[in-house]
């Protein structure tokens, strides 16, 4: 052998040895999540970190981009009856679930199964089921065979209602295959993924990180990389010292003060994507368990005690705007008309002084619960209200599993918090945080007025009629300050310049199946 043919042997085994082959080599996706998933299985799904991971596992009828346009997912088409009684789903042929197994028009009416039968835990999607035609039998325990849906044949199911729900298709619903149930046991979740999406469940490492590896057999064509790890990493410090590291391909941004930083830095920026979140942060105020807050003016004083546009400009750097209502622009239903919340401490003090508690005396000890990197949201408040009423309230700020137990236990008196739109309808918000019945009611707030608007626009097909109704629940609550809104945050996310198809939504991030790594 020459020495030149020698010399380029060598090359190539050196390259080959490094990992260079002269082929794109895929890798894994690196994302930061500040706190393990609240769960990982998709029937008691019902908080954030969750379905960040769980929508690139488990798919619904529907799936919605980065506009708000709903487009088809496991339905190609959906269609109601004339009396809006019954919906028909043409499911997508050729769609395996993890398992191997074939997903088809049973694997739905079994999901719909498994989340109502009695001890499931269900979480957020058992209360779209309840107009369903023989529901509440299943939850019961009458019986394990939910009436209402129909397998019409393999690809093809209807769902038949009680009551019309004209937005049952775009409901957050994550089918999978329960086979495994009955294979695995109760806790099958953590041994096997079952969805259909483009990532399969592989491995949680609690404290560390989360792992999904790409699923070859997806219906739109296998990933471009390996996998996804998601790794926890509570602090924000830490988070973006690992990106600008290179040990993270994407970074997440939570508080106000990284955003700003990274607007602030002409390098981090040119990485940044940024979009208008679809979310309410607003104030609870729990009537139950602070007597003061039984007061509407205490409530009025709380509220307009707050100068939304100093905070905005301010404290986030213009990185959000004020939020008046409990619907963020663009969702459909949103009422541009919503009567802006006027800052006036001193009707505020007035009001204070009229309820009994003059600058704040005589009201019992009192503390705004949140999370440890909203801080500085909380600590201004804190000050507007000890500046312009007095009135002195304490942080309480806990670790995040407990501040969730907490408040969906209705333990929290007095708190900030925010609400993802999980489907792009102003229903999400009205329905699932203010609705005296829903689960997600975190400040148990009960106005059976609001209630009676809010469950007849869930039977009212016509939207224009539907969003008049939102429009008079939502003015009815705001009205009897059962809460205030606080402010619409700008999502704020770094990708690296090789990292293509990650996009930042209103809604949070959309799966990562059609993700690159260059």
């Amino acid at each position: 052998m020459s020495a030149g043919k020698l010399m380029r042997g060598l090359v190539v085994a050196l390259l080959v040895a490094a990992g260079f082959t002269g082929q794109a080599q895929a890798r894994d996706l690196r994302i930061n999540i500040n706190a393990d998933p609240e769960m990982i299985d998709p029937v008691t799904f019902s908080a954030l970190i969750a379905g960040d991971v769980l929508r690139n596992v488990y798919q619904n009828f529907t799936r919605v981009d980065e506009t708000g346009k709903v487009l088809p997912a496991l339905a190609l088409k959906w269609t109601a009856s004339p009396d809006n009684l019954t919906w028909r789903f043409e499911l997508r042929p050729n769609v395996k679930f993890h398992t191997g197994r074939p997903f088809g028009a049973k694997d739905v009416k079994a999901s719909f199964e498994a989340l109502l039968a009695p001890g499931s835990k269900a979480g957020l999607q058992l209360q779209y089921l309840q107009r369903i035609v023989g529901a509440k039998e299943v939850q019961d325990g009458k019986t394990k065979d939910l009436a209402g849906v129909k397998v019409v044949s393999p690809l093809v199911v209807d769902v038949n209602f009680s009551a019309p729900d004209v937005l049952f298709p775009v409901y957050p619903f994550m089918f999978f295959d329960t086979q495994v149930v009955a294979d695995k046991g109760p806790n099958w979740f953590m041994q096997v993924s079952a969805g259909t999406g483009p990532y399969k469940f592989a491995e949680w490492k609690r404290g560390q990180s989360v792992y999904l590896q790409a699923f070859k057999d997806y219906y739109e064509g296998a990933p471009k990389i390996d996998g996804i790890r998601f790794i926890i990493v509570p602090s924000e410090e830490t988070s973006v010292t690992m990106y600008e590291a290179g040990e993270l391909d994407v970074l997440m941004v939570a508080s106000t003060d990284l955003a700003r930083r990274i607007m602030r830095d002409a390098k981090l920026k040119a990485e940044a994507q940024t979009v208008s979140a679809a979310q309410i942060n607003y104030l609870g105020m729990n009537q139950n368990l602070y007597a003061p807050f039984k007061d509407k003016r205490v409530r009025e004083a709380f509220c307009i005690s707050i100068d939304r546009d100093a905070m905005t400009r301010g404290l986030f750097g213009g990185l959000a705007q004020p939020l008046y209502g409990q619907i963020t622009p663009g969702i459909p239903g949103y009422n541009p008309a919503v009567k802006k919340i006027a800052y006036d401490p001193e009707r505020g003090k007035k009001l204070m002084a009229d309820a009994g508690y003059p600058n704040g005396r005589g009201l019992p000890p009192l503390k705004i619960a949140n999370l440890a990197p909203f801080r500085n949201e909380v600590a201004y408040y804190a000050d507007q209200w000890k500046q312009n009423l007095g009135v002195t309230v304490d942080l309480d700020l806990q670790e995040r599993a407990t501040f969730l137990r907490s408040l969906n236990a209705g333990e929290t008196p007095f708190f900030s918090w925010g609400w993802t739109a999980d489907y792009p309808d102003a229903l999400y918000y009205l329905s699932q945080v203010w609705h005296s019945k829903s689960p997600f009611n975190r400040a148990r707030y009960s106005n059976p007025g609001f209630d009676a608007l809010i469950d007849r626009a869930t039977i009212t097909p016509d939207n224009p009629t539907r969003y008049k109704q939102y429009a008079a629940a939502e003015s009815l609550l705001l009205d009897d300050w059962g809460t205030c809104g606080l402010f619409v945050r700008t999502s704020v996310a770094l990708v690296k310049p090789n990292v293509k198809g990650v996009v930042l939504a209103p809604m949070r991030m959309l799966p990562y199946g059609k993700v690159t790594i260059g």
